[in-house]
């Protein structure tokens, strides 16, 4: 089906779900509270301006012995749901399989893993996973998934929205293919990998390796400890069968969900990837999991775990959101939306500015997000299991006694400090409700490339294939984002993210690659292609030398008329460092030589002398490592003549405007002061004076909001 008929429908399918443009949420779990509670958690929630709860609904808790379910007491589901709709408000479901949480085995019963051993893979070399994986696939743990969704859907069918009741979105399994990859363990199981070789003969025939492909012992052997000569190639080839295989799983999941009457609402999969408070790796999930969302009934959602966002991370959230909404063609919310104080541990490991929470939802808004669920909004208790298992606690969780340590109600019911920032934040957006349509940022015309095999780089074996990755890893976002996207965002440009991969390139606006050594040939020459026909193009990071399975190929740098030089890395005894023309010399840790014929020069090597950045017509080409430097970068972009939407005069360092368009023709303005004090700035947006032509006064970490309307 047609990507755009595909967004057509989905738009179609939220809106006649959701009578409003945004649903905010808070994450209860009925299940760790006893049932006298409920009410004045979800109350807490309702009165902090929540329309909806959404909850996970454990497997594991409710079967933990084969054939035995428990929907009583604490675990009466339907009673709590009830409840939420008693006192006004949707619900959320969301039924796993897995659902994590903190529960052991991620949420899946014990007993399921006793009865189907061959269910949990093998792996690399043959070694068994030791992880909660399963294979999502094989037909034992879909008919037992049959089985426990038929249940929950005895529940939930009366319940859901379009019957009269208040269930409005049932979110399908959690982090799909999470466990592989934080473990580095693909399932190399017999059955997944003779349905690979089912998948990669039809695609590349029957010897793709350079060996027959037969389903037998001998040749899953060589699949599971790839030799260097093929190692790249079965990886890349096995990367993309897997996005396939989530999205059969899905599929699957939505077709037993509907069988158990469950259906007509969205089906939601939550994207995973951020990681220690950065945004780097959370492309990953999406390379993972976008084939999965091809479907005009399922949604993705975000988990965005970024802690304080300040001046040194806003650009990750700003580029998750770009990123989304150019895998998916929309944003469409967060399931797992920080909203603590960052105490996870109880330790007091962190304490988030409560700010935070405003810039992220905010920001978050502006960018077209409709659904937003705080996680965890509260705290609770993990009980003992019965049968209890003899794992040192026979608890339901690995967190101790309590969890929910961070939320902004505590697991006593107490409020945190964090739950008035909450409450102030999510009130704030009352003005929103019934006065905008769905947002999106209006963009200037640059348009930073996505290449989804960049970060397929969730398995690896071998030291060719750690070699490739690391490369991807050092060019695909880390000092890009850092240095050059933080850069074009503090300059008032607001970027787009385009997938190049799957998609054309938009001949009018500025392509802006962050470049790895290694690019398909035909990306390679989909953006030579882009340059023969007169279109802008920006480089940064590296050249690209290699294919994606290492072979040589050189398609765009002989495009470009370009001779690599060396690659020259810093270390404790060499202090590399690069001189841009008119500027001082600048510290780094990469940068790659190259020669060219004409051209302007615009950086070199510190005492080799060596071009590391230059013009050459329309295409800029930076092969080093540089610090956030708005001069710098400000320059280049001043070359195209482009100049940003957005400008700003007096103390604006630090200041950072967003301004959205409405499908109703509204405009919203956001401005965010990230600093701790406060800031004088005026703005204007195409040559117009913003918030009347006055002069804002920001006070530290304020939030300051214009609306106007066609």
């Amino acid at each position: 089906m047609a990507v755009a008929k595909v967004i057509k429908m989905k738009e179609e399918k939220w809106s006649k779900i959701c009578k409003t443009p945004r649903v905010i949420s808070a994450e209860i779990h009925y299940f760790r509270l006893e049932a006298g509670e409920w009410r004045d958690r979800i109350e807490k929630a309702k009165e902090a301006g929540c329309e909806a709860i959404a909850s996970y609904i454990p497997w594991l808790c409710h079967e933990s012995v084969e054939g035995r379910f428990d929907f009583t007491g604490r675990l009466d589901l339907r009673a709590f749901v009830e409840l939420v709709k008693e006192l006004g408000l949707y619900f959320i479901a969301r039924p796993g399989p897995f659902v994590m949480a903190e529960l052991k085995n991620e949420g899946i019963p014990h007993w399921l893993y006793d009865k189907y051993p061959h269910l949990r893979p093998v792996s690399w070399e043959g070694r068994k996973v030791e992880s909660a994986m399963v294979t999502y696939n094989h037909r034992d743990f879909l008919a037992e998934v049959g089985k426990w969704y038929d249940r929950v859907g005895e529940i939930l069918g009366p319940l859901l929205v379009g019957r009269g009741g208040n269930v409005i979105a049932v979110q399908l399994d959690n982090e799909i293919g999470m466990l592989q990859w934080i473990n580095n363990t693909p399932d190399l199981s017999d059955f997944t990998l003779a349905r690979f070789i089912d998948w990669v003969t039809k695609k590349r025939g029957s010897e793709p390796y350079g060996f027959p492909l037969e389903k037998s012992d001998g040749t899953y052997r060589l699949l599971r400890s790839p030799g260097e000569d093929f190692s790249l190639e079965f990886i890349r080839d096995f990367g993309q069968f897997t996005r396939e295989d989530y999205r059969e799983y899905v599929q699957n999941l939505k077709r037993l969900a509907m069988r158990a009457g469950i259906e007509g609402v969205p089906y939601i999969v939550n994207i995973h990837g951020t990681s220690e408070g950065r945004g780097f790796t959370f492309p990953v999930g999406i390379s993972q999991l976008y084939r999965a969302c091809d479907d005009e009934e399922v949604f993705p959602a975000s988990d965005i775990y970024l802690g304080d966002l300040s001046l040194r991370n806003f650009q990750d959230l700003y580029t998750i959101n770009e990123m989304l909404a150019a895998s998916f063609g929309n944003v469409y919310g967060s399931m797992e939306f920080e909203c603590g104080d960052g105490n996870y541990g109880d330790n007091y490991g962190q304490r988030i500015d409560p700010y935070t929470l405003e810039h992220k939802l905010k920001l978050c808004i502006a960018q077209g997000n409709r659904l937003i669920n705080y996680y965890l909004f509260t705290g609770g208790r993990n009980y003992i299991l019965d049968p209890e298992p003899l794992d040192g606690n026979g608890r339901i969780a690995f967190t101790g006694e309590h969890h929910g340590f961070a939320a902004p109600i505590s697991p006593a019911g107490t409020e945190n400090y964090t739950y008035r920032f909450l409450k102030e934040a999510t009130l704030s957006l009352k003005p929103l409700a019934k006065g905008t349509g769905n947002l999106s940022v209006i963009h200037d015309p640059l348009t930073v490339a996505f290449i989804p095999d960049y970060f397929m780089s969730e398995y690896h074996y071998g030291a060719r294939l750690r070699e490739m990755v690391s490369d991807l890893q050092t060019h695909r976002a880390g000092n890009f984002w850092d240095s050059f996207l933080k850069a074009l965002l503090l300059l008032g440009y607001r970027y787009d993210v385009k997938n190049i991969q799957d998609g054309e390139i938009d001949p009018e606006g500025l392509l802006i690659l962050p470049c790895a050594r290694y690019l398909d040939f035909a990306i390679q020459r989909k953006i030579a292609d882009h340059i023969e026909r007169g279109g802008r193009l920006l480089i940064y990071g590296e050249l690209p030398l290699f294919d994606m399975t290492g072979r040589a190929c050189r398609e765009l740098v002989e495009a470009l008329g370009i001779t690599p030089g060396e690659a020259y890395r810093s270390s404790h005894r060499h202090f590399l460092s690069v001189k841009p023309s008119g500027l001082p010399e600048l510290a780094t840790h990469f940068a790659r030589a190259f020669k060219i014929e004409g051209g302007e020069e615009l950086a070199v090597i510190a005492q080799k002398g060596e071009t590391c950045a230059a013009k050459l017509g329309k295409t800029t080409v930076i092969t080093a490592h540089f610090n956030c430097n708005t001069g710098f970068f400000g320059r280049i972009l001043e070359g195209y003549r482009l100049k940003p939407k957005i400008s700003m005069t007096g103390d604006s360092f630090g200041v950072f405007p967003v301004v959205s368009v409405g499908d109703r023709g509204e405009r919203l303005v956001y401005v965010f002061n990230e600093d701790n004090f406060e800031r004088r700035v005026g703005l204007r947006f195409e040559e117009e004076p913003l918030f009347g032509g006055k002069e804002l006064l920001l006070r530290a970490r304020e939030v300051a909001a214009e609306m106007n309307y066609p």
